[in-house]
């Protein structure tokens, strides 16, 4: 670089934006330094600035902003353009003061500008500056929607969507499949269903992301069956989805049971060959974990190419909830001693579930006692949680209500509750009543703290009391959350 910088001629542009491009190894200073001894032009500074736009800190940003300033190549689009594109991941407002400054600014000066303002707090300020474009006689390209569409996505704001959908259609860009899906993820953000399907039925080309779009609004507006048939449409389309769109699939299939469809997904994944990275394997192991198929989820667990720490969880809160305790304990003192990876929070609380679960009173104590002491992890309220139904199950009531006394945060509803459980379920009547009052005291629009005080009621035969605690639920118009559950009828 030294012997490049000798030999150069100072005024040849040519060689000097060469050498600011080509040299990524070269320090920020011999940079900015190399800078300085070319002509003020446009281009050279322009390759310099390429080179720190990669990761640019706040103080390298400002000082080529300041050297743009003072030497007036502001007033060139082309290096204020390359400004505003690299602002933006600095910050939002940085972009707008920079836009502010602008002598003559272009359509690509307004996306940028419109395209921060979605990450600021007031989006529809972007509007302001559509008018504004509009009245200085600059025509709007696809793009300019796309990002004004954007905002008014952040803001729920369903009218100002509609109407730049009819600015699309007037300038003739609503058919173009980037403002199609724009539309389409608008539209599903402000609940139009209806106006998202409308839209994508009318998309001249559908491109995997609008697919992935549509099928994701269904779901996220509980039409699980539509969403289904329109996945089922998009694979007999011959288009293979993306993984974001078979993960979306796979969570829905978790949630609901439907362990058929999840089989099918993951049978289309393997005949086609698709690379089954963490986030796609992570969500195949919940699925069949959350079906009840453990068989498979350790197969899909043991196939997995790379697996993190969320992956070792989702398998052990898999073998919790199914009533493997004693598996799960085994493959956290896997995890750590084959893999050498540092559980966290969730980890610990997966575990703690697990050994609740089947009665591993003392690997429970030791686990919790571990996430302090060892991993410097604070315990939640889920962890306490965890603790107390732990010792309340096994009858020690006293060392669980030490526990709540030690906590650091005040005890929710479901601390409680377990409390009360263990007082119910091993004789401790009056301690029971106690707990229910607290609960009453804790929730008092709740139903259940007052079915937890007649229960204690109920246990010690005070029958008046009952009556007098269901007559209070009925004045104060409390009732009890029903209940349900869910299965799949095979005929």
């Amino acid at each position: 670089m030294n012997i490049a910088r000798q030999r150069a001629p100072f005024g040849c542009l040519c060689q000097y934006t060469i050498l600011v491009s080509l040299h990524p190894f070269s320090k920020h200073h011999q940079q900015q330094d190399l800078s300085k001894r070319s002509p003020d032009s446009p281009q050279t500074l322009d390759s310099l600035f390429s080179r720190l736009s990669s990761s640019p800190t706040p103080r390298e940003f400002n000082l080529i902003h300041a050297y743009y300033t003072t030497s007036g190549l502001l007033r060139s689009n082309f290096t204020a353009n390359n400004l505003l594109r690299a602002s933006i991941s600095i910050s939002s407002h940085l972009t707008l003061l920079l836009f502010s400054q602008l002598h003559h600014p272009d359509i690509f000066s307004y996306n940028m500008a419109i395209n921060s303002l979605s990450q600021t707090s007031y989006p529809l300020k972007s509007l302001l500056l559509y008018l504004d474009l509009i009245y200085k006689g600059i025509f709007p390209n696809e793009y300019t929607f796309c990002f004004l569409l954007d905002c008014c996505s952040h803001d729920l704001a369903i009218f100002e969507g509609m109407q730049l959908h009819a600015h699309l259609v007037k300038h003739g860009l609503h058919l173009t499949t980037y403002s199609c899906t724009s539309l389409l993820h608008m539209y599903s953000e402000c609940k139009a269903l209806g106006d998202a399907y409308k839209v994508f039925v009318q998309m001249p080309t559908r491109s995997n992301v609008s697919w992935g779009v549509m099928i994701n609004a269904f779901f996220g507006h509980a039409e699980v069956l539509e969403g289904l048939r329109l996945f089922t449409v998009m694979l007999g389309s011959g288009l293979i989805p993306s993984n974001a769109t078979l993960v979306s699939i796979l969570c829905l299939c978790a949630d609901h049971g439907e362990l058929k469809i999840g089989r099918s997904v993951h049978g289309y994944i393997t005949v086609n060959g698709l690379e089954i990275n963490i986030t796609l394997g992570t969500s195949l192991l919940d699925m069949y974990c959350k079906c009840g198929v453990i068989d498979m989820a350790m197969d899909v667990f043991a196939a997995m190419p790379v697996k993190n720490v969320a992956s070792w969880n989702c398998l052990i809160r898999g073998m919790a909830i199914n009533g493997h305790g004693a598996v799960a304990v085994r493959l956290y003192e896997e995890m750590k001693r084959d893999f050498n990876l540092r559980p966290d929070g969730l980890t610990f609380l997966n575990l703690l579930q697990a050994c609740s679960h089947a009665g591993l009173i003392e690997n429970g104590a030791k686990y919790f006692t571990q996430m302090i002491s060892e991993y410097g992890i604070v315990p939640s309220v889920k962890h306490y949680g965890c603790v107390v139904d732990l010792y309340g199950k096994a009858g020690r009531v006293k060392e669980a209500m030490e526990i709540v006394r030690s906590m650091h945060v005040k005890p929710d509803s479901v601390i409680w509750v377990a409390l009360f459980n263990g007082c119910r379920d091993h004789g401790y009547r009056d301690l029971g009543e106690i707990l229910a009052a607290n609960v009453v005291k804790l929730v008092p629009g709740n139903s259940c703290g007052y079915l937890l005080l007649s229960d204690s009621y109920a246990m010690k035969r005070q029958w008046d009391d009952v009556i007098c605690v269901r007559r209070t639920m009925r004045e104060l118009d409390i009732t009890k959350s029903s209940g349900f559950s869910r299965c799949k009828v095979w005929l």
